[in-house]
């Protein structure tokens, strides 16, 4: 996976502490408050950097030079524009597309399992003030499963970023050693056990 993927859920992660730890701002009747309007926040963040700013892609698979994929679908290589027709470009905008989306999806599940972590704490605490026998899990039961859901909607979509970083590995060759996802990540993720 490229680097831009951790950078994201880190956001992501250091977002959603922010929000377990504050409460619900004032906010104008159209927009979303507490945690809820957090992550449309965030997510409406990592969309506007997506947007404009270039996909950092990391060293190769040998420690080739960094690479980065432009908002216009150049591939930049140790600083350099690497050739390419137009349809090459569009190989290349169909793949970043792809893990823009992946990224957008991952740090909304993320910024939702860190609003989850916080409302289990404060469950438990209370639960164990009040004595109430109802487990923290069975409050949460919804939560969960919603999160769980959109975990399993991430994962459907790699098999098409795979595709897609496959196709342009083989159309733009000087990429293909920046093209570090392989089927082996796809199967993680559907196991619960994918760290991008």
């Amino acid at each position: 996976m490229t680097r831009f993927l951790p950078q994201t859920f880190l956001l992501a992660a250091i977002l959603a502490t922010a929000a377990c730890s504050g409460g619900d701002e004032a906010t104008s009747p159209t927009e979303r408050g507490g945690f809820a309007g957090l992550a449309d926040k965030a997510v409406e963040g990592i969309r506007e950097e997506i947007a404009t700013e270039d996909m950092d892609l990391g060293r190769g698979r040998n420690d080739e030079p960094a690479a980065k994929l432009s908002p216009q679908g150049d591939l930049i290589i140790g600083g350099e524009k690497v050739a390419m027709d137009d349809g090459q470009r569009e190989i290349a905008l169909a793949y970043r597309n792809a893990l823009a989306n992946v990224a957008e999806s991952g740090a909304r599940v993320g910024l939702q399992g860190a609003a989850l972590a916080g409302d289990a704490l404060k469950l438990a605490a209370a639960s164990a003030l009040s004595g109430d026998g109802k487990t923290v899990e069975e409050q949460l039961k919804d939560k969960t499963a919603a999160i769980e859901a959109e975990a399993k909607a991430l994962c459907a979509m790699l098999p098409d970023l795979y595709a897609r970083q496959q196709r342009f590995a083989e159309a733009v060759p000087a990429f293909a050693p920046y093209a570090n996802m392989d089927e082996g990540d796809i199967e993680k993720c559907g196991d619960g056990q994918f760290t991008p």
